[in-house]
This record gives C-alpha cells, sequence and structure tokens, in this order.
C-alpha cells in the first residue's frame, strides 16, 4: 500500500508539473503590446486620382501614414515613409503618380518620443513602393518582416530597396510577430507582389488593420474597386475580401494610411493610442 500510495503521489506530483508546463506558454502568451503612435510621413499630389481609385477624376491627393508600436518586446515600426531628404525640396520630389512633399522627418519624430532609428527592432513593411520605404537606410540595425514575395521581387523599374546585409524575417502568409496575437501581418498580396496590411489589438482601443496600399482611399474600399495600375487586379480584390473577414473576425477598424479624410480622425505622435 505505501509503495501504491508512493507511485501515485509520484504520478500527481508528475501531471501537476505537466500541467505548470502547459500553463506557463498560455501566460507568456498574454499581450505584451503596450501603445501605439501614429505617424505623419508624408503628402502626395497626385496627377490623376483615377490612377489610384478607379471613377475619380481629376487631379487628387493621398497622406502618407506610419505606425509605430511598442512592446514589451520591442518597437516595431510599420512602413518608413517618404525619405527624410524631401523636407528640404521646397517644390517636393516628382514620382512617376504626381509629387511628394514633407513637412516633417521621421526622425525627428523618432526623436520627441525619445528614441533613434538604432532603437527601432523591427520595421515591418507593407510593401516596397518608394512612399512606404524612403527610410528604410535608417534602420539597417533592425530585423525586417516583409513577405518573402516582396523580398525577391525584382521591381521593373529601379532596383530592389533590401541590402543583403540587413536582416530579415520573410514570411509567406500571416505572420503573428511576437505569437501573442497583438502584432499580426495579413497577407494581401495584389497592389505588389508580396503586400501586407498590418493588424494590432491595443489593450484600450481594441483591434485597428492598417492598409499600407491594399486599399488607397475610402472610395477603394466602399466600392470594392482596385487599380488597374495594381500588379494583379484579381489578387487585390480578393485580398479585400480578406480583409473583410479579418475585420469582422477581429472586430477591427480599418484605417486606410492614405486616406486624407481620416487625418483629422487620428491621435499623431507624440500623442498615442493604448
Amino acid at each position: 500500500m505505501k509503495r501504491l500510495a508512493f507511485v501515485f503521489a509520484a504520478a500527481s506530483a508528475a501531471i501537476a508539473c505537466a500541467l505548470m508546463t502547459f500553463a506557463q506558454p498560455a501566460l507568456a502568451q498574454k499581450p505584451g503590446i503596450e501603445r501605439m503612435y501614429v505617424l505623419y510621413c508624408g503628402d502626395i499630389a497626385l496627377d490623376d486620382a483615377s490612377s489610384f481609385t478607379p471613377g475619380a477624376s481629376g487631379p487628387g491627393r493621398l497622406t502618407v501614414t506610419c505606425y509605430l508600436i511598442k512592446h514589451a518586446r520591442g518597437w516595431v515600426l510599420f512602413d518608413t515613409g517618404i525619405g527624410d531628404h524631401i523636407v528640404d525640396m521646397p517644390n517636393g520630389q516628382k514620382s512617376r503618380a504626381g509629387v511628394w512633399t514633407l513637412r516633417k522627418t521621421l526622425t525627428s519624430q523618432l526623436a520627441e518620443l525619445g528614441l533613434k532609428p538604432a532603437d527601432i527592432n523591427y520595421v515591418a513593411l507593407s510593401h516596397s513602393h518608394g512612399d512606404h520605404v524612403g527610410n528604410l537606410n535608417l534602420f539597417m540595425q533592425s530585423t525586417l518582416v516583409v513577405q518573402k514575395a516582396e523580398y525577391e521581387w525584382k521591381p521593373p523599374v529601379g532596383v530592389s530597396p533590401f541590402k543583403p546585409g540587413m536582416k530579415a524575417i520573410t514570411p509567406e502568409g500571416d505572420h503573428d510577430l511576437f505569437g501573442d496575437g497583438s502584432v499580426v501581418l495579413i497577407a494581401t498580396y495584389g497592389h505588389s507582389p508580396g503586400h501586407q496590411n498590418l493588424l494590432v489589438r491595443l489593450p484600450k482601443t481594441g483591434a485597428v488593420m492598417m492598409t499600407g496600399d491594399s486599399v488607397h482611399t475610402k472610395a477603394n474600399w466602399d466600392g470594392g474597386r482596385a487599380p488597374e495600375r495594381n500588379f494583379n487586379v484579381p489578387q487585390s480584390l480578393a485580398a479585400l475580401e480578406r480583409m473583410k473577414q479579418v475585420l469582422k473576425e477581429a472586430n477591427a477598424q480599418l484605417w486606410i494610411g492614405h486616406e486624407t479624410s481620416e487625418v483629422p480622425l487620428r491621435r499623431y505622435s507624440p500623442a498615442h493610442y493604448e
């Protein structure tokens, strides 16, 4: 009987230990996101608004927005905006779509928060177009997070912005950056070969999905349409359906980073969202 009791006690201890071991990852999975900053990253004066919003006509305007997330395990920057050097160009810089202008640099906004580019642990990119990677060279010490299809893409015009020496995470599909569901890259291919959105779950604000260029304007979203200039229009339309599904499942808000009418709705850095 004593032996049986000993075996039972040992088995009970082993089960308890196993349960504790199983429970620890669950505790570790508690979301560690603390706050998020909205950063102004430039303006674009469009020659032809219809090239980005089917059905529009005449000139147009887009804003450029980046996002900075403080997680318990590091800082994450989503997109790097128009290059800081453009702030010194009074007339802006001509692009294929129009003119890029900048009133405030990304580095100055980081400095307002007591940060330097070297303090950013991860730079996640929606995609590799110039108004989203303009300051990528400032973050060579960060870990790049970009879809494999985008990382390997050879643009028909220009060269890849990705430098061989930069550490990179290159998922194929959705990617939960910290494994706790608080910072998730959502694959939304179409605008470019490996475009991705960003879904964050903030403790107080709730879930928010940032669009990159999967949607340029509210009219794109409301009309369920994609620009013909996109890399793959059928994929772009499928991405819109995928976004609707994710928004519903996560009970998330949609923030369209290029939509000018959303600018007055946002609290820009140094204010933040929790």
